[in-house]
């Protein structure tokens, strides 16, 4: 290394710091301790009688201090010790004047200062003899008010002994040391302690927990001749460098460096698992190749290291697109902030991304295929691009990496390669540096920063006919996890999205979501300068734009772009919190109702933090296979919010969908405050937000609008039974319950806004053998905001980059349950055991039994027929019931009954009346050819077979039906079904598939059919008494896109009635159709009819999207799919192949086929409706080639609202006008907004709208922030809860033109704000009546919020700014308007709380 590299590795050596435990860091955590703060403490002297006054005769005796920071609560040392300089002893005080200074997050209870005073010897070779002399503690946070420091002047005894006494087991928990250990009598250090606001702008440069003086040099501040660096410190100024052409190489080839990885991984993965029969698919695969480049400063990084995703690239200069790639590369530029300074440097580290499966010892199931992903560190570097002498470096450079057990800036583990040890080839990354101003501005694009979001653009690769020519590579994405959530631009028109996975924690399914993205990641929303399209590059070489011949286009290889991206599946951190006590205190005492077991025992709670275990053996052998599940929605915690007034929202209602019942409208529900608790004040901001925080009891509402005096709570149930499961169900419900979380949709019940979105994990319903379980669950309910950043100029620039926000709306208190029913053991083996899929035709069956063929008759005789055949089928379900009712004898008295019932039936149908004599002589054409078709329908019911098929949405049914030729010719049969959802199997390869995922034992046939063009269906030939399986599959992609109406359920419960009312939907569902499928012989006979009766069930769904958009304007959307894993038989490294369906005709739902290794998506472009229509659709995902059952089910509801464009300037008030046009009857309205601050409608109130009639709504803005800004409006019909129209309000806000600028200091900490005064003089000849206002209501409170100026006069306005407990700074503008809200005059007022 040069000496750059040298000096950064001489302070990182000197820089190792103990880190906290993680236990002392979670306590900070939940204390909102987030934002470290300095402090200064000083040391000034020791009284030490018990020193001796003179040394003996040649020592050379000196003191010195040491100070470190330890942890009391877990015995445990913090930070680095510091060591003053030698000081000597005179008249029984040593004197040291040292002052340090440090800053911690860690400011809980328990935090403690220890100082030991060292007595120096200097030995026969000049080195020194330590000894202690005794120590001292000085606790730094008061246990009462952990916030608050203990500042100060102190003075502090010294204690026998040394601080390693500390780590005794007999002082674990000990508060009061001083009363444990034995003082030095008169022995005392005086010093003091207080906060250094002025660190914080230094706050980067050097770790917590570390104290230093101010004469310690530290590598970004400028050094001070007094020794007082960090008294106020100067930062050194900030070089603005370009990182571009990053390349990778891996010795001895990227191929045999992963080969060799994933051996070793997978060697390691296997000594851990347990032992038993391995699956050799089930290896571990490389997800993502990752880089972190970060600026390092030898104690730690200045800001969070970058983190981009490596593509592969294929060697250079290599003409053969077969070999191998040989490095990683980066192919878009980093921005890096530099600082001049020897030991600033540039730290690389090269991290990979593994897919690993999940151990036997922790799958929810036996058949699960879950995958975990994490992260292995292989090699790191480090440049400095200063040298002590010179100036930058700049230009290519060349850099080894390191591996192995080294200590490195990132304090992780790096592999090593054996293969090192025998290899003297090193692994290189190689990179171009150049500072700000050597930046090539032709062809080269702008750099970018892994917090920004970039456009990735796709080139279009050169036509084979002109040969290779260099184009500019497309922008990499950036991570952490990047190959999930890639930005790309985005249409001229935003699309504001609401998205929820409903399992977004725990997956099910093939297709399976990283476990490495960042918290809360939600869909974003990228605007780009730039069109949306990518631009194809042009050959201007000469002749290139003649063309020899006027041939048709070649289509090129394109992707289209949709943004923004969703990203499917995300990880979060679990939104499931444990309550408080105060919360569960308040829950217990409100009256609700209990969770009993079938016995009337209270069930088992659960705990929701702790993992649940789930074993389908013990669920398969629980007597009790009845589940009674419950839903109790309990409490409403509301959090104070920007733009929304504390006590929002008043009510809310739920939407929702379990498994396959109808989806759930729930009744409006009220908010009940408990009058004791003090109300949420967003002004309140020495509060706690944990204390501002109101919890609020949910009640039912009357139709008159009281609340039920009933107990609180709503509660809903859902029994899982005999009669609702299908055959063989059993486990894929439990299954359902093990992976999935519950969707759940909160909505404001007055304007019928969505508040946001919850999911709620359903793995505690598992019993596991108990008889009722219980658990209370707290989650978050998260919604998205579209914010633009930056401030928008007078000027009208229209560009404004997006960023989206995860607000937090609320906390849901739902307690779930799971009661056990008993089942009669037949029935559990009903329940259980699998439908056969071989349908064999009947031996004897009824047809024409003699009489008249009239047509009155005929009818008489299909309607009997229509009605025996419904009977049936109701009594097919119901025959293994009757066998076992004949065993005892109220099931024969039963049987006698239905007996009865069938001959009373039968006589009424033999007395049918008789024709008359005139309706018999009637003789024609008509009667004779209704005849004919009445012995044709007779001849056709005797070769009938029925069949009763039960489906899903997008699932395959498959069916075997059993043909046989009852002739003694042979015959070539045509199969002809008069539905396109049922179909014939003809491949063999698709034959064998769908046997496989079926018990069927049948033999497979390959050419059995034979496909003509232009044949009603495929044909197969029969020998004579032959009997053939004939493959049958039906699938159905169609169901009910009616959306129901919006707003809550109105039904209320009945006196008496459990509180479970809620407005359950019909599901999506097709309606039950009949389809005939006949095999007919060469001469169109039939031989034989299989008549399918389908009856469709509802399907699960897997993910909800609640996107917004314009009204009338086509949604262009992409969804990126997750990682998945390989299914059996695939090789290592191809992807599954990806279908995907969609149910509505009029949405265009296609995915692409992508490159191993590549994100693939599901574009989708939907047709916009008026204004409030929602357009629901589902999307089913296929990872398997035939396409059997879809891996994920996806509902999507685009709610198409009416846009209103507005270009307004902050803190000042316009209106806009809108329009509601009435229908056919009068109907009482009101109209509501998301952000009443932002926000006001006239009229406010419930106002009548008439038929036909047209009323204005009157809307007033006056927004507070600039950029661009999202706002939603609705009008409600009172009466009925329905919602009538909405818009969606596009602001663009503009800063105001400030005409002042003003700077005050407020001090932190002090517990008081600071008050100030300002002038201003009124232009006008005449008086004014004016109004103040400010863009942070909760920081600058005025004196006098309206004031009256006379002509020409000049009025002082008072400040007060009130106190904070962090330090930092702020800009607030001041608003002078007048009574129509215009402004007259705007400060601007930076606030610096130091």
């Amino acid at each position: 290394m040069v000496k750059a590299e040298e000096r950064w590795k001489e302070v990182f050596d000197q820089s190792r710091v103990i880190p906290p435990s993680r236990h002392t860091s979670r306590l900070a955590g939940e204390n909102h301790l987030s934002e470290s703060r300095g402090f200064e403490l000083s040391l000034s002297r020791v009284t030490a009688p018990h020193l001796p006054q003179e040394a003996s005769e040649g020592q050379d005796l000196s003191y010195q201090l040491r100070a470190s920071l330890f942890d009391g609560r877990q015995q445990q040392f913090l930070g680095q010790t510091w060591r003053s300089t030698p000081q000597r002893l005179r008249s029984n005080k040593i004197s040291f004047n040292q002052v340090l200074y440090f800053h911690t997050v860690l400011r809980v209870p328990g935090v403690l200062l220890v100082v030991e005073l060292v007595e120096l010897t200097v030995r026969a070779d000049s080195s020194h003899q330590a000894r202690g002399r005794g120590f001292t503690l000085l606790e730094l946070f008061s246990p009462t008010a952990p916030i608050a420091a203990s500042e100060g002047n102190h003075r502090l005894n010294l204690h026998h002994g040394s601080p390693r006494s500390l780590l005794h087991p007999a002082l674990k928990d000990t508060t009061d040391y001083h009363g444990v250990l034995r003082a030095v009598e008169g022995a005392h250090l005086d010093c003091a302690l207080k906060s250094h606001s002025a660190l914080a702008s230094a706050l980067h440069l050097f770790p917590e927990n570390v104290l230093l003086s101010g004469d310690e040099s530290i590598p970004g501040l400028l050094d001070s001749p007094t020794g007082g660096a960090l008294l106020k410190p100067r930062l050194l100024p900030s070089l603005a460098f370009t990182l571009s052409s990053v390349t990778v190489s891996l010795r001895p080839s990227l191929e045999s460096f992963e080969a060799e990885l994933l051996r070793c991984v997978n060697a390691d993965c296997n000594h851990t698992k347990q032992p038993g029969t391995e699956d050799p698919l089930r290896t571990v695969v490389i997800q993502e190749r990752r880089l972190h480049v970060g600026v390092h400063n030898g104690w730690g990084f200045l800001e969070s290291p970058q983190v981009v995703v490596l593509e592969v690239l294929s060697s250079a200069g290599s003409k053969d697109k077969t070999s191998p790639p040989q490095k990683l590369g980066l192919r878009s530029s980093l921005q890096l902030t530099l600082i001049n300074h020897p030991a600033v440097a540039i730290v690389f580290q090269l991290e990979y991304v593994f897919s690993a499966p999940i151990g036997r010892e922790t799958v929810l199931s036996a058949t699960a295929t879950n995958r975990a992903a994490f992260l292995q560190s292989l090699r790191w570097g480090v440049w400095s691009p200063f040298n002590p002498s010179s100036g930058p470096r700049e230009g290519e450079v060349r850099l080894v990496l390191q591996g192995g057990a080294i200590p490195n800036p990132h304090h992780v583990m790096v592999y090593r390669a054996e293969s090192e040890q025998v290899s003297g080839d090193k692994d290189t990354i190689c990179f171009h540096l150049s500072s700000g101003l050597d930046r090539i501005t032709s062809g080269s694009r702008s750099p970018v920063r892994a917090q920004e979001k970039t456009t990735r653009t796709r080139r279009t690769p050169a036509s084979p006919a002109r040969g290779p020519r260099p184009v500019s590579p497309p922008d990499s994405p950036q991570g952490p996890g990047l190959s999930l959530s890639q930005l790309a631009g985005t249409a001229r028109h935003p699309t504001i999205i609401h998205f929820s996975a409903a399992s977004p924690w725990q997956p099910s399914s093939l297709l399976h979501p990283s476990l490495l993205a960042t918290a809360h990641q939600l869909p974003h929303a990228a605007f780009s300068e730039m069109s949306s399209m990518a631009h194809l590059e042009a050959d201007l070489a000469p002749g290139s734009l003649l063309a020899p011949d006027e041939g048709p286009l070649q289509e090129l290889a394109f992707t289209p772009i949709h943004a923004p991206v969703l990203s499917l599946g995300v990880s979060a951190p679990s939104s499931c919190a444990v309550s408080s006590r105060r919360s569960l205190a308040r829950l217990s005492s409100a009256g609700f109702p209990d969770v009993l077991d079938c016995t009337g025992q209270p069930a088992e709670e659960l705990d929701p933090s702790q993992p649940v275990t789930f074993d389908p053996q013990r669920e398969e052998n629980d007597p009790l296979q009845g589940n009674h599940l419950l839903l109790q929605f309990l409490a409403f915690t509301r959090v104070p919010g920007e733009g929304v007034a504390p006590d929002w929202p008043r009510g809310v209602y739920f939407t929702f969908q379990l498994y396959r019942f109808p989806p759930v409208t729930t009744q409006p529900l009220a908010l009940l405050t408990d009058k004791s608790q003090p109300a949420a004040s967003m002004t309140d901001q020495s509060q706690s937000s944990a204390e501002s925080l109101c919890l609020c009891l949910l009640a039912t509402v009357n139709r008159d609008g009281s609340t039920s005096s009933d107990s609180p709570g709503l509660q809903l149930q859902f029994r899982v039974d005999r009669s609702f499961l299908r055959p063989g169900e059993q486990r894929c419900f439990l299954r359902y319950l093990a992976l999935h979380s519950l969707h759940i949709d909160v909505w404001d019940s007055h304007s019928l806004l969505l508040l946001g979105s919850t999911a709620l994990p359903l793995k505690h319903m598992l019993r596991q053998g108990k008889p009722a379980v219980q658990t209370l669950h707290e989650l978050d309910v998260l919604t998205t905001d579209y914010v633009g950043e930056g401030s928008l100029g007078t000027s009208g620039d229209q560009d404004c980059s997006l960023t989206v926000h995860t607000v937090l709306r609320g906390r849901l208190h739902v307690r779930t349950g799971n009661i056990g029913c008993p089942f009669h053991p037949d029935q559990q083996r009903a329940v259980d055991t699998a439908p056969s899929h071989v349908i064999m035709p009947r031996e004897v069956t009824g047809g024409f039994r003699g009489g008249s063929l009239s047509p009155r008759n005929i009818l008489q005789l299909n309607a009997r027929n229509s009605a025996q055949a419904q009977r049936l089928h109701g009594e097919r379900p119901l025959r293994a019931d009757l066998r076992r009712a004949e065993q005892t004898q109220d099931g024969r008295r039963k049987l006698s009954c239905m007996a009865a019932v069938h001959r009373r039936e039968g006589a009424q149908h033999e007395l049918a009346p008789k024709l008359t004599d005139s309706a018999a002589s009637v003789s024609g054409p008509g009667v004779e050819r209704g005849k004919a078709e009445g012995i044709t329908h007779m001849l056709s019911q005797a070769i009938t077979q029925q069949h009763l098929l039960f489906s899903a949405l997008g699932s395959a049914e498959y069916l075997e039906y059993v043909l046989r030729n009852p002739f003694n010719a042979a015959h070539t049969v045509t199969i002809c079904s008069d539905h396109p959802n049922l179909s014939v199997i003809t491949s063999a390869a698709e034959w064998r598939y769908f046997k496989s995922l079926t018990p069927t034992a049948t033999a497979v046939e390959e050419n059995m059919f034979h496909l003509e063009p232009g044949a009603p269906g495929p044909r197969v030939y029969l020998r004579p008494k032959e009997s053939l399986h004939i493959p049958l599959k039906y699938q159905s992609f169609q169901c009910d896109h009616s959306s129901p109406p919006h707003g809550p359920s109105l039904l209320t419960p009945a006196a008496g009635a459990s509180p479970g009312a809620a407005r359950r939907i019909a599901p999506h569902m097709a309606a039950p159709n009949t389809i005939k499928v006949t095999f007919s012989t060469e001469d169109g006979k039939p031989l034989s009819i299989l008549q399918v009766n389908v009856q469709p069930t509802p399907h699960a769904v897997h993910q909800t999207f609640r996107l917004y958009h314009p009204e009338q304007s086509f949604l262009k959307k992409a969804i990126r799919l997750p990682p998945w894993d390989l299914p059996a038989g695939a090789e290592l490294g191809d992807p599954p192949p990806v279908t995907v369906r969609c149910t509505d005709p009029n949405v265009v739902c296609q995915t692409r086929k992508t490159l191993p290794g590549e994100p693939q998506d599901v574009y989708l472009k939907v047709p916009g409706g008026p204004s409030p229509h929602v357009r629901v659709f589902s999307i089913m995902v296929y990872t398997d080639k035939w396409t059997a059952a879809p891996s994920q089910v996806w509902q999507v509801h685009v709610h198409f609202l009416e846009r209103v464009d507005m270009s307004v300037v902050s803190g000042q008030r316009s209106c806009q006008s809108l329009v509601l046009r009435g229908k056919q009857s009068t109907r009482k309205l009101r109209c509501y907004c998301s952000h009443t601050r932002d926000l006001q409608v006239e009229p406010g109130g419930v106002f009548a709208l008439p038929p036909a009639a047209v009323q204005e709504v009157q809307v007033r803005v006056q927004p507070w922030r600039t950029g661009r800004r999202f706002f939603y409006l609705s009008a409600v019909d009172v009466e009925q809860q329905r919602l009538v129209s909405s818009w969606l309000l596009c602001l663009t806000v503009h800063r105001p033109v400030v005409s002042k600028a003003f700077e005050v200091s407020v001090p932190v900490g002090e517990g008081r704000g600071s008050s100030r005064k300002i002038s201003y003089t009124n232009p006008y000849s005449g008086p004014r009546s004016l109004l103040l206002r400010s863009d942070h209501p909760h920081l600058l409170q005025f004196r006098e919020e309206r004031f009256q100026i006379g002509g020409g006069e000049t009025y002082t306005i008072g400040l007060r700014f009130a106190p904070s407990t962090r330090p930092g700074a702020v800009e607030i503008l001041v608003y002078v308007n007048d009574q129509d809200e215009k402004t007259e005059e705007a400060f601007c007022v930076k606030v610096n709380y130091s």
